[in-house]
């Protein structure tokens, strides 16, 4: 089924996580490097799989299947005392803008600074009980946020005044994804939190921005069938 999501998808950091579950780190294989298993290798629900394809390719030569073994991903430690809250504009944001607004070249520091605190960043998450301050350094970064700041008013004083010290319970914070969402990462006071952040966005120009949040556990099922009687 992954391999199926990355045809279209074509990254697997969100399909990957909602696919398998909890706190995914995933990668592309380059097409050298996927191989597609042999039969005698296959479990019998992936025979009947790979049957089922060759029939439909067979009976239609339109229907496109995808290489085997895309992606590999694998799942990492995460505190359960951790909760997302999520923060959302009333504003759509194209990530086509959002991946526009980054530089076609990094300068090797930023790429180290970003390497150092993510190594820091996924063995901090897991810890029984979670350090704010280590979470909150290692969230740090110079690939993407920067260069985004101007396409979501209040980002940059956010990401500026926001501290555990002075946000007791907060993790840390970062824009989600291309944005506009900003995401939480806190232990407790999770609605004081979010009325901090929705504050810092109803105070920008013209206005202000609405914004509406959401608070989400961090869940480890991933995909599930569920049968109706």
């Amino acid at each position: 089924m992954l391999d199926y999501c990355l045809m279209i998808e074509r990254h697997p950091d969100n399909v990957a996580a909602a696919l398998v579950g909890g706190f995914i780190a995933s990668y592309l294989l380059d097409e050298d490097d996927q191989v597609k298993k042999p039969v005698d290798k296959l479990s019998k629900t992936e025979r009947m799989q790979r049957e089922r394809e060759e029939k439909a390719v067979a009976a239609n030569s339109s229907v496109s299947i995808p290489p085997e073994n895309i992606s590999q991903s694998v799942r990492l430690g995460c505190s359960p005392k951790i909760k997302a809250v999520a923060i959302i504009p009333e504003f759509e944001l194209a990530t086509s803008k959002a991946r526009a607004a980054l530089p076609k070249t990094y300068a090797p520091k930023d790429v180290v600074f970003n390497l150092q605190r993510l190594a820091v960043l996924t063995t901090a998450l897991g810890s029984e009980t979670p350090d704010p301050w280590l979470i909150h350094g290692a969230m740090g970064d110079k690939v993407h946020q920067p260069y985004r700041m101007h396409l979501i008013p209040g980002l940059p004083e956010i990401l500026a005044t926001l501290n555990p010290d002075n946000t007791p319970g907060l993790l840390g914070i970062c824009l989600s994804g291309a944005g506009p969402t900003i995401l939480a990462l806190a232990v407790s006071n999770f609605d004081e939190i979010a009325a901090k952040i929705q504050a810092l966005f109803a105070k920008q120009p013209n206005g202000g921005v609405a914004t509406g949040y959401k608070l989400l556990d961090i869940v480890s099922d991933g995909a599930t069938c569920v049968q109706q009687s």
